[in-house]
Order: C-alpha cells, then structure tokens, then sequence
C-alpha cells in the first residue's frame, strides 16, 4: 500500500487525523458532553494535542493525546485507544493523578493539605 492509500485510509483511529478533529472546541466539547452526558458543560478551552506534564527531569511525565479545561477550570483528558493494553487502568490513574497535582498551584496544595488535616 503507497502513502496516498494510507492517508486516503486513515480514519478516526489514526492519531494525526484524531489531533486534528479533537482540537476543534465544537468537535471536542461535543465529545465529552456525549461520553458524559450528566455534565453540562458551558464552554471549553482551546483543546491542546500531545500536550505533556513533567514534574521532575527524572520522573515518568505524561503526553495526553488531547487536553483541555471548561470554564469550571475541570480537566479532560480525550485518549484514542486502539491496541488492548492490560495495564490500561493503571495508566488512567497515574494520568488522573497527574492532572490532580497539575491543578494545584505552587505552595498551595502543602497549605490545603495543612489545613485539612
């Protein structure tokens, strides 16, 4: 198959054509809004495609395939999965995680935290 044909072929699943889509507000907030439909979202933030968070030089960061806020400041995380990976809760959680300490801002989470305890 020539790179015409595979370009021609490349549907949702492909993660340059998925970008592309999903960094649409319309598109993305449309997305989230029918995967969760509770939620009323009002309005979202520019979507972001690979957007990556590193807290440390020597920590595992992580790449979101698509990232963006609502007006309530609520992350999410749009992931295209196509291959069955087992350790696929695990990697949500650590995602989860790290757009929970990605939330905080610098010295306030240690004076939540005091606070609370």
């Amino acid at each position: 198959m020539n790179l015409i044909q595979k370009w021609e072929d490349a549907g949702l699943s492909n993660d340059f054509v998925f970008s592309k889509v999903m960094i649409d507000p319309k598109i993305c907030q449309e997305v989230i809004q029918r995967v969760l439909p509770e939620l009323k979202i009002d309005h979202i933030k520019l979507p972001n495609s690979q957007e990556e968070i590193n807290f440390a030089p020597d920590a595992k960061g992580v790449r979101f395939d698509v990232f963006t806020r609502d007006t309530k400041n609520n992350c999410y995380d749009i992931e295209m999965q196509v291959a069955d990976e087992k350790d696929l809760l695990k990697r949500a959680r650590y995602y989860q995680a790290m757009t929970s300490l990605d939330s905080y801002e610098k010295g306030k989470i240690t004076k939540k935290l005091i606070i609370h305890m």
